[in-house]
């Protein structure tokens, strides 16, 4: 009894440890799925960015092929020329025209994901946040738990040093199949009928199980149904034991 009762405290401190840090690791998980989202954002505005640069260049190098040929026209000597120059220059205005279609897709795109940035700056900046305050929150915890761990781990061994090692495997397989609660009372139903049952699983106890525990409080007992090991309370076996 003194070992579960210890047990439970380590445990309990333990796990607030635990949750602590498991929080921490989520947000900072989170906030790394956040900075990855925003790199790739960031290369692929880039991208277009560098498309829009390129179709300027080519809509400017256009531009001055038409000027020149327009000066060309004006200079042309007989009609052929005077066609074929204009011919090029319609052809070169079309060219043109899709260059510029093909800009404002692109200019469109890099408007989106330079608000998509904005919003992946939002959604960092408040995770950042967030994970400042569960790094404080373990720090806290730490503070607080530490010293007082150290002392129940070492009652915790002191107890466990005087238990058979059989009995103590027994005990730390049960305990860590139901964080901590290895053992159970047993509860008294009907005390005429001599009914019993398991306080964790409220099922009922074959009276065997509860007769051995009557006989013998150092007997390791478990419940048929949920596996804990039965204890009977002093208050319960005052109850139970026959009246003189």
């Amino acid at each position: 009894m003194t070992l579960y009762k210890v047990d439970r405290q380590v445990r309990s401190l333990r796990s607030r440890l635990e949750s602590a840090e498991i929080y921490l690791n989520l947000q900072t998980k989170q906030l790394k799925q956040i900075e990855l989202e925003d790199t790739e954002n960031n290369q692929i505005r880039k991208q277009h960015k560098v498309n829009v640069a390129n179709l300027e260049v080519e809509i400017k190098s256009i531009d001055e092929r038409i000027d020149h040929l327009r000066e060309e026209l004006s200079q042309a000597v007989n009609d052929k020329q005077y066609s074929a120059l204009l011919a090029e220059v319609n052809t070169l205005k079309e060219r043109r025209k899709a260059l510029e279609d093909e800009e404002i897709i692109e200019l469109t795109a890099v408007e989106q994901l330079d608000q998509t940035a904005s919003s992946i700056t939002e959604r960092a900046n408040e995770r950042e946040k967030v994970q400042k305050i569960a790094a404080k929150e373990l720090k806290t915890q730490r503070s607080e738990v530490s010293f007082r761990l150290t002392e129940l781990e070492t009652e915790r061994t002191t107890a466990a040093a005087v238990i058979p090692d059989e009995f103590l495997s027994t005990f730390d397989e049960i305990a860590d199949d139901y964080d901590g609660e290895a053992m159970s009372a047993v509860e008294v139903i009907d005390l005429k009928r001599r009914e019993y049952s398991c306080s964790s699983c409220s099922l009922t106890l074959p009276l065997e199980s509860v007769t051995t525990l009557m006989g013998n409080s150092e007997a390791l007992v478990k419940c048929v149904s949920c596996d804990r090991i039965l204890y009977i309370e002093a208050e319960t076996r005052e109850t139970m034991a026959p009246k003189k």
